[in-house]
């Protein structure tokens, strides 16, 4: 069973979104775009229990319904599904949630009308049974119990179960006990050798320690650490670096116990406090279990987005009018984005927004322009745009990065320096063709964008962050310098100052010091600027 699409209407951040999901879907987005309020969504789909929180509600308007409506398919053969199967094979399930009232649960049929469904097959198929949430602020206390919404206590109790039903029913308490320890003995021991492995450690021992079973509160087990510094020291008061890493050795448990059919795991940020080679062993885990099993996790990490595949990564992004919209890859442009391999998917979606994307050169531009947009009035969170340093200007790399932003359905501009004539000539000729989604192409023409900085401003950032052995004055500066020949000049004037002559650096300085500078002094945007922002604010309100 998997979930194939979610609608959701009226829920804390999401006013009204449809998410198409895939095996395993990797939701990414800034801040505040309603990816925690979707997870929790799913949460409380499953749940199916009242809502009493306004808090739950869209800006607290418990006037308005809750409607959160999931599509699944992949059931197994089972006549009681048979009344509530579409045409296509999907079960259609709506939970409608009126504050403060249990959950009104009908079966959308041909998206025509809709019946009730009984309780046994929503506890059998739609309920916290068939689901897992790993929230952020993760309570180890809770995954590793027993308690029956606990990812641990999922996997060990149905060991323990049958552990004990092959006993037989006539067997005395301690009798239980040592079954039930001898049931734990093999999780626990292949959790060990992951934790060893993952932390490079062999002398890592990982104990269920202190097993106690009560016939009224059932089984009680303590988590513990040990290794050569230390001694059973409870994983909660382990580092989150520590705790992340049992968290993908339980996934890795799973992944190996085959767990398989109704079980659909969803994690908020799972690289989180983890390093990078951690991440990238995570998503290993993570891709092995959703070849059996749905995985659906929100990230901000490069990492997550860059191994896994474009059609995977849905990115969130708020619009204008404050509602929130799911991007998805159209899997017609694979072909043209993966003609280079070298291409990487976090150059383009972590940058910012999804409404309209900057294409640069360099560093200058990356660091500068979100300031020369505060400059013009402008915001490019609350616009939602991303800028994206293409790190040159070859047209293959600008074309590539464009194709992958059409696959996401993101308009983009793309900004060159003069000496890039050509390239901005070619992409001009894509323009509402090949490359439906690149709306202008600006070619500078004083030169390089270092040009549109007053040389009072460059002397101030190079006197301020490269400690000269005498200060450079503006009247150094030609004024009549330009593109390439103003760069060359800028290098042999910090070299004379003993100031160093790395034009990379001055370039990010100008970006993130100067246009601030340059702003704090009431300066003015060039008019050629400041029509490349009138053209982004254009396009990313869809005017």
């Amino acid at each position: 069973m998997e979930i194939v699409k979610v609608d959701i209407a009226n829920f804390r951040a999401l006013e009204s979104v449809s998410v198409p999901l895939q095996q395993l879907s990797i939701l990414l987005g800034e801040n505040d775009v309603g990816k925690t309020s979707f997870l929790y969504a799913l949460e409380n789909f499953f749940i199916g229990k009242k809502l009493t929180n306004p808090k739950d509600w869209y800006k607290q308007n418990t006037n308005k319904a809750i409607k959160i409506v999931i599509t699944f398919k992949g059931f197994p053969e089972d006549e009681t599904l048979t009344p509530f199967l579409n045409s296509d094979e999907t079960i259609v399930i709506s939970k409608t949630f009126i504050h403060d009232m249990k959950p009104e649960v009908k079966a959308i049929l041909n998206e025509q009308h809709s019946i009730s469904v009984p309780k046994p097959i929503i506890d059998k198929w739609f309920s916290q049974d068939s689901f897992h949430f790993i929230p952020v602020r993760r309570d180890l206390a809770v995954q590793f119990s027993m308690n029956k919404t606990a990812m641990l206590g999922k996997l060990l109790r149905a060991k323990m179960r049958l552990a004990v039903n092959e006993a037989g029913a006539e067997v005395a308490l301690s009798q239980i006990k040592a079954l039930l320890q001898e049931a734990i003995r093999e999780p626990r021991e292949s959790m060990q050798s992951f934790l060893q492995e993952q932390l490079s450690n062999d002398a890592i021992q990982l104990g269920f320690d202190d097993l106690d079973i009560d016939p009224t509160e059932g089984v009680r087990f303590s988590v513990t650490l040990s290794d050569d510094r230390v001694k059973s020291i409870n994983i909660q008061d382990r580092g989150a670096g520590t705790q992340n890493n049992l968290i993908i050795a339980l996934f890795r448990l799973i992944a190996t116990s085959n767990v398989e059919g109704n079980f659909i795991f969803a994690m908020e940020e799972p690289e989180n406090s983890l390093h990078p080679k951690a991440q990238r062993q995570l998503l290993n885990v993570i891709q092995e279990i959703s070849c059996s099993t749905q995985v659906i996790v929100t990230t901000h990490s490069p990492v997550f987005l860059d191994r896994s595949k474009f059609e995977s990564n849905i990115l969130l992004t708020r619009t204008l009018s404050g509602n929130t919209v799911a991007k998805v890859f159209d899997e017609l442009a694979l072909a043209q984005v993966r003609t280079d391999l070298g291409l990487r998917a976090s150059d383009a979606l972590l940058k910012g927004g999804g409404n309209c994307a900057i294409l640069v050169e360099g560093n200058t531009e990356e660091d500068g322009f979100p300031i020369f947009m505060e400059m013009m009035g402008q915001s490019e969170f609350d616009l939602g745009i991303a800028i994206i340093n293409m790190g040159g200007s070859d047209l293959i790399k600008a074309k590539n990065i464009i194709q992958l932003l059409k696959g996401y359905d993101i308009p983009c501009v793309v900004v060159l320096d003069r000496d890039a004539q050509q390239t901005a000539d070619d992409l001009t000729r894509m323009l509402g063709n090949e490359l439906a989604n690149l709306k202008e192409v600006f070619c500078l023409t004083r030169g390089t964008i270092e040009d549109y900085y007053p040389p009072s401003v460059v002397a101030e950032v190079i006197n301020q962050e490269f400690s000269p052995e005498t200060p450079v004055t503006e009247q150094e500066l030609d004024q009549d310098w330009s593109g390439a020949a103003r760069l060359r000049g800028y290098k042999k004037i910090m070299f004379e100052h003993k100031a160093g002559d790395s034009l990379e650096y001055l370039k990010s300085a100008l970006g993130r010091i100067g246009t601030r500078i340059l702003k704090n002094k009431g300066g003015s945007l060039h008019p050629e600027i400041a029509n490349i922002f009138e053209t982004v604010e254009r396009i990313a309100r869809g005017s």
